[in-house]
């Protein structure tokens, strides 16, 4: 089992008093932080056009991370794959890839918000084929010879991209999804599927809240290696990546809601708008408006306290998915002090040490 942590970014609170550059530099700092600390992985993920500073420019965010650490896996979760040219996206993850001595892992998406798709001149209905051209292209252009391919969305033929990637198959690409289609595509095409764990897609929609993690962990789980099954491949040889809000104080659960509760109630809301709820829904969703009930039904949706609070949970997690499970442990909210943040992320590398028996 691998711990890692995300995801980064680079957002703000408003009132927050900090820059840009300061929030990049913390981040990049924290990263350094948790290869230190033991930790497997660091994932950036990409959303466009948000005054919080969301940052789109994913790739060259990962060269930065990647240039500032020596041996843990620099990760996209996820790029959304529609509104990128697939040679230039080939390209800058081949270079990230020598860059790091081939510790890139590319999760690739479709995404949802119309605003992106409308601000890179991308029509929404073509983002499946467009996502899935993407992909066959990613792996010729990381393939030893040319590029060679003619489909519907894309034309690209003639040339070789270089240099190729340090790993020999390229970049390992992610997929994630909970529709069927979204599950068998990820079976087809990427190399291990990544489960939303912080947000339940199929109820958050219509209610705002998750279900219980451990009945989704088992669904998805089963529909991949089922869908891994019907495209001719080996259902034991799944890898399975799963994003999963939390937070670590020495002090426990209550201590480490007091910490992040503002940040990740932030994340709730901004989910609420992007998810097209009505706003009156999501407008009091904050720490000090909520009842306590739900700010129980809240803290109930991300791990929260010491080493020994949440260590049984991620056991109980790759009883489940199996010893391949990959989860990207949040550690990052926005609002929340850089200070607490490397205290969380020192507290998970203990997490991850109990985990593999090295604590």
């Amino acid at each position: 089992m691998e711990i890692g942590l995300g995801v980064y970014s680079g957002e703000c609170l408003p009132g927050e008093g900090v820059t840009p550059t300061q929030v990049i530099a913390d981040s990049i700092s924290q990263i350094r932080l948790a290869e230190e600390v033991g930790l497997d992985a660091a994932w950036i993920t990409e959303h466009h056009f948000l005054p919080s500073g969301y940052v789109g420019s994913v790739l060259p965010f990962a060269a930065a991370v990647g240039a500032a650490t020596s041996r843990i896996t620099v990760g996209i979760s996820v790029a959304l794959a529609p509104i990128h040219d697939p040679v230039r996206l080939a390209e800058d993850a081949a270079f990230v890839d020598v860059l790091t001595g081939g510790r890139l892992q590319l999760g690739v998406a479709l995404g949802y918000r119309d605003i992106e798709y409308e601000g890179f001149g991308v029509r929404r209905k073509t983002r499946v084929g467009r996502t899935e051209e993407l992909c066959r292209i990613l792996r010729q252009a990381w393939g030893p010879g040319e590029v060679d391919f003619e489909g519907r969305h894309f034309i690209r033929k003639g040339f070789g991209v270089y240099p190729k990637p340090v790993q020999p198959a390229g970049p390992p690409l992610l997929m994630g999804g909970h529709a069927p289609a979204a599950i068998d595509r990820a079976a087809r095409l990427a190399d291990a599927f990544i489960m939303d764990g912080g947000t339940d897609s199929d109820a958050f929609g219509e209610q705002g809240h998750n279900r219980g993690l451990f009945g989704r962990v088992e669904g998805a789980v089963r529909l991949y290696r089922e869908a891994l099954e019907r495209n001719g491949k080996d259902p034991e040889q799944a890898r399975f990546y799963m994003t999963l809000g939390g937070f670590l104080h020495e002090d426990g659960p209550d201590a480490a809601w007091a910490a992040v509760s503002e940040g990740y109630m932030y994340t709730r809301r901004v989910y609420g708008d992007w998810y097209g709820l009505p706003p009156e829904t999501y407008a009091d969703w904050y720490p000090d408006r909520m009842s306590p009930e739900e700010h129980r039904t809240r803290r109930g949706e991300i791990l929260l306290g010491a080493p020994a609070d949440v260590v049984p949970v991620l056991e109980k997690l790759r009883e489940i998915a199996g010893p391949s499970l990959h989860v990207m442990f949040r550690s990052k909210y926005p609002g929340v002090p850089h200070e607490t943040t490397c205290a969380s992320i020192r507290l998970l590398g203990e997490v991850r040490a109990k985990l593999v028996g090295e604590a």
